[in-house]
């Protein structure tokens, strides 16, 4: 059975993006991704305390990870509502984080998705001239990013991670096993929490291992 990795932050990602049902599909192959990869991915889902002020939260979380996804896709206005503005600011504390923090701060990497290519120009022309990655709201196409982003920086001499169609084949087949997979642990497929899906996906990762 897989155990939670201890908190290692080079092999830390912070992912920062919707965590509504309609995007639940693509956070979850990002998770699955980023295990795959051999990294630990980090979010505010990871825990729940009432009494944690939750911009403090996710400002230690940022800081303790050397690697950032950070999803602007929803910042959009939908019927006359507001745009959000939850991701750009998150993304604000990493790249001020690189920008101005300590020296440990300095070299942060950051993913920076959004659904459309050159979508985000029209909203935050700020990081215009910036690599940015599109999914396409597919989520093989976030598998594909993630993988890509964590493979070209992998260490130097280190061999290349799985190629996107493997971890997309590998993803594929997870969500085929993963009711078998959970039955064992009394876990019901359609209700998982996070940490309860973090689970299945690092056992499933350990058993092919094996």
């Amino acid at each position: 059975m897989a155990k939670p990795p201890s908190l290692n932050p080079a092999k830390s990602v912070f992912i920062n993006c919707p965590f509504d049902d309609a995007y639940q599909p693509i956070l979850r192959a990002m998770v699955f991704a980023v295990i795959a990869s051999g990294y630990q991915p980090r979010c505010a889902l990871d825990s729940t305390d009432g009494a944690e002020v939750r911009i403090a939260k996710i400002a230690r979380m940022i800081g303790e990870c050397a690697w950032g996804i950070h999803d602007l896709s929803r910042v959009e206005v939908v019927d006359g509502d507001l745009p959000r503005f939850n991701m750009p600011m998150e993304l604000g504390i990493h790249l001020g984080a690189r920008l101005l923090g300590e020296k440990a701060h300095r070299t942060k990497r950051a993913l920076i998705l959004d659904a459309e290519r050159h979508r985000y120009d029209r909203a935050l022309s700020d990081i215009s001239g910036q690599d940015i990655e599109h999914h396409r709201n597919d989520p093989e196409q976030a598998i594909r990013c993630v993988r890509n982003w964590l493979s070209d920086h992998r260490p130097h001499n280190a061999a290349p991670l799985p190629s996107a169609n493997v971890m997309s084949d590998d993803y594929r087949r997870f969500q085929a096993e993963i009711a078998q997979l959970v039955a064992g642990h009394r876990l019901d497929p359609d209700d998982l929490s996070h940490s309860d899906y973090l689970f299945v996906v690092r056992d499933w990762i350990t058993a092919q291992a094996l």
